[in-house]
């Protein structure tokens, strides 16, 4: 039949997902489902669903899987890592859904695992929902999906079938934008649940009626979606449990753990989170999060006598009311500025988040005035927008009373002093401009860090925002530093991109040059400088995102160049690939540190990356502990662009920040954990010939510095070589005026990171690339370095003092130091 519903495999029937897949069953959908919990099971098969035993049983024959499970650990168990995992059964093109509420970073992660194990036929949707059990039993559900067009004609009838059709979002930026609209969305619901238990517990100890405090605020404009979901839960004992605490924790980790990778401050849902971390520690973590009254309420009649000044019950309910009004704009400031900083939509946002479970009459009345900042507009008081000075009285109010009873307002008191922070900084009119408290300073790596538009040009030559006369000199001074900063990029971030730019203006900015990365809203490259040097980067210095060849460099003649004939992106990873021709095959060691896939009767396997679990991707330690070169496949290849032999190729896998060191000049980390094995960047710049590289050797007035930018490309150089182009004296790179972030990568005796020559096309090797590879697991926020010498010292480790004084000193400071570079 012609209208016949394709069956789905559904992964994950806790409260949501039950109610999701019972209600495609509905729709005239064959489901089969997969749970850990056997008597979940039993009530989906009472419920007209099929059940399977493991992911792989349940996915198999299906086009169509949806998962829902809790965490990311979770979906890449039942995926990928976990005893019979979905992905080895799914048939090619399949679909996946993954609806759960996971890090941006993890979606995009999953989606680089399936390309690199040769599974890049499977169209992965992120596609996190939002809306509670009872409209997910109804289909009425808020979805918000990032995926590629031809995963969107082939998901849509199932988004469809899943959310009510005025709440089905199609999030631009691809894989990881759907996760990152749920994240900015969940900053909304992590503040406004804890702040329904703080405004009642706050009514409990002012001796209101809570029944009559209830009824007042959702009756005012401080109505929120989740107070008046939360609070009915407060007079039944938390029964029954909806949502447990332990949800809303992994959510805020989520949110703060990203804020921290992208340099955004998250001070409302960094307070909240703190708060949820008290309650699970005293055993709350499974009762519903209505229960977080309790933390408020537990001294009543334990701090002694105290005295409130509010006596009427007007009174007392006008704090009330002013408390839920301060939280719910913050948390909308904190919401729309990080949706700003991750480059989504913000009239989407905020339509999306009004209609949803983050919803608030503050947020739908002040949520464009906010919006209106963040694109540079300048908001004011006219047309019945609320002041911020009438939101701050009325905060400041409640937490002075509360002070005075002796009650706890942690999300108040953050609020509180966000309010302050602006007030004083002189912004005033719309309560709009709260948001410039996230712009000017709670994030001063935002504001240099290449994360988007910002509200407002610095104010001149006056005093920072924040900065009493008197300050102290430590305080004045690192705010002048970032004002500093703000000086040096305020002409890209107002001025560049308008019809008025000067282009040549534009080419210049080192803003602009970095945006211009394909790369960019994925994995951003940011810029501090938080010393007291007040150093910029050099004005003549160019960021690119590929070396520039000079014209005088030989290349080989186009007859010449050559590509893999392979039938499919995994017939690459054996040595039937022409591109692994010089490659030795996998050592038995190599071969045992993971599972072993059916070979179709290839050949002994080659590839040197890791291909299925949790190193899928990575280098293998084989090649990672040795010196050879890394051969790879390339655009003159048959495979595609997903072969898993072109980790190099697609280019870098983690954000970067160039940051000020104290005594090195400049340096780079990453703000998120790199593998050991992993990728990180090549290394860019001019690629030219010795002579050149001599001659600019020469003209450089301290050539031991120059040298620090030049590159030999000398791994395959053979005088004796067949090929010409090998037996010339080796190209170089020049990375110092020209070059990416990895230029301002330092030294170490003891590095964390090496350099490896990569091979596309073998007529090429002679310009073959320098390619970063992580040597051991990186923390996020370690330094990233590499050896320049790779290790190269004195034969006997001794060097004599008549070379020091004309050598480089090395300004490691590891233990393993050799003194010197050269």
């Amino acid at each position: 039949m012609a209208d016949q519903k394709p069956p789905v495999a559904f992964i994950g029937l806790g409260a949501m997902g039950f109610g999701m897949a019972t209600h495609l069953i509905k729709q005239g959908y064959p489901v089969t489902g997969f749970d850990v919990w056997a008597p979940t099971l039993k009530r989906f098969e009472e419920a007209g669903g099929s059940t399977a035993t493991t992911p792989a049983d349940a996915v198999l024959n299906k086009q169509h899987v949806v998962v829902m499970v809790a965490t990311a650990q979770q979906a890449q168990s039942v995926l990928l890592d976990g005893p019979n995992a979905a992905v080895p059964q799914l048939p090619q093109g399949a679909v996946v859904l993954l609806c759960s509420t996971v890090p941006c970073d993890y979606v995009q992660a999953l989606q680089a695992q399936l390309n690199s194990i040769g599974r890049s036929d499977i169209l992965l949707v992120d596609s996190p929902v939002s809306g509670g059990a009872a409209r997910a039993a109804d289909g009425t559900l808020s979805i918000m999906a990032g995926m590629s067009a031809a995963a969107l004609e082939r998901a849509r009838p199932l988004l469809a079938d899943l959310s009510d059709p005025a709440k089905l979002y199609i999030v631009e930026g691809g894989i990881g934008a759907g996760s990152n609209m749920k994240m900015v969305h969940q900053v909304l619901a992590a503040n406004q649940i804890l702040g329904a238990s703080e405004v009642m517990g706050f009514a409990d100890r002012l001796g209101l009626d809570l029944a009559k405090a209830q009824q007042a605020v959702l009756e005012s404009d401080a109505w929120n979606f989740m107070f008046e979901h939360r609070t009915p839960r407060i007079f039944t004992q938390f029964q029954p449990v909806a949502s447990a605490v332990q949800i809303i924790v992994k959510d805020t980790s989520i949110i703060t753990s990203e804020g921290r990778r992208s340099s955004f401050a998250t001070p409302m849902t960094s307070t909240a989170e703190q708060i949820y971390f008290t309650a699970v520690g005293r055993g709350y973590a499974m009762d519903d999060d209505s229960s977080l009254v309790r933390l408020y309420t537990e001294g009543n009649g334990k701090v002694g006598p105290v005295h409130g000044t509010a006596e009427s019950e007007e009174d007392k309910t006008a704090l009330v009311l002013g408390l839920m009004r301060g939280i719910l704009l913050c948390a909308a400031a904190e919401s729309l500025a990080f949706a700003h900083a991750v480059n989504l939509d913000l009239d989407q946002v905020l339509e999306l988040c009004v209609n949803a479970a983050g919803g608030s009459k503050v947020l739908e009345k002040l949520g464009p005035a906010i919006i209106k900042e963040l694109r540079g507009g300048a908001g004011d008081a006219s047309g019945g927008e609320t002041s911020l000075e009438s939101i701050f009285k009325g905060l400041r109010a409640a937490v002075e009373e509360a002070q005075r009873i002796k009650t706890p307002l942690y999300l108040g008191t953050q609020a509180l002093s966000i309010l302050q922070r602006v007030i004083q900084s002189k912004s005033t009119g719309s309560a709009g401009v709260v948001v410039k408290a996230w712009l000017n300073g709670l994030s001063s790596e935002y504001w240099v860090g290449v994360k988007g538009r910002f509200a407002s040009p610095p104010h001149g030559n006056t005093r920072p925002h924040g900065i009493s006369a008197r300050a102290s000199p430590t305080t004045v001074e690192r705010h002048h530093r970032l004002f500093k900063m703000e000086e040096a990029v305020s002409q890209h971030f107002f001025h560049h991109g308008k019809p008025d730019t000067d282009p040549s203006e534009a080419a210049k900015c080192h803003w602009c040059q970095i945006r211009s990365f394909k790369t960019h809203k994925r994995l951003p490259i940011t810029i501090v400088n938080e010393t007291g040097d007040d150093a910029v980067l050099n004005p003549d210095f160019k960021f690119i995102d590929h070396s520039i060849t000079h014209r005088d460099i030989p290349v080989a003649d186009a007859s010449f160049r050559t590509g893999c004939n392979c039938r499919d992106d995994e017939e690459c990873m054996y040595s039937s690939c022409q591109c692994l021709d010089e490659m030795a095959p996998d050592s038995d060691e190599d071969m045992d540190e993971q599972p072993q896939v059916p070979s179709r009767g290839r050949k002994k396997q080659k590839f040197q990356y890791y291909y299925s679990g949790t190193k899928a991707g990575l280098l293998k330690s084989r090649i990672l502990d040795s010196r050879e070169p890394i051969y790879e496949c390339h655009d003159g290849c048959n495979c595609s662009k997903y072969c898993p032999n072109r980790v190099v190729e697609r280019g870098r896998t983690v954000p970067l920040q160039i940051f000020r060191t104290e005594n090195r000049g400049w340096g780079v980390k990453c703000p998120v954990e790199i593998k050991k094995g992993q990728f990180v960047d090549r290394y860019l710049g001019e690629i030219i010939t010795s002579e050149e590289a001599n001659r600019r050797r020469a003209e450089s007035t301290i050539s031991d510095k120059k040298d620090v930018y030049l590159f030999a490309l000398d791994k395959f150089s053979d005088p004796e070589s067949p090929d010409p182009l090998l037996r010339m004296q080796p190209l170089e790179v020049d990375g110092e005026w020209m070059s990416g972030p990895t230029r301002f990568i330092n030294h170490s005796c003891d590095p964390n990171m090496r350099i490896f020559a990569r091979v596309g096309d073998p007529v090429d090797k002679h310009i073959h690339d320098l390619a970063l590879f992580a040597i051991r697991d990186i923390p996020a926020g370690e330094e990233l370095t590499f050896d320049y010498v790779d290790g190269l010292a004195e034969e006997d480790g001794v060097i004599p003092d008549d070379k020091k004084k004309d050598m480089t000193r090395c300004l490691c400071g590891t233990k393993k130091c050799r003194g010197y570079l050269w």
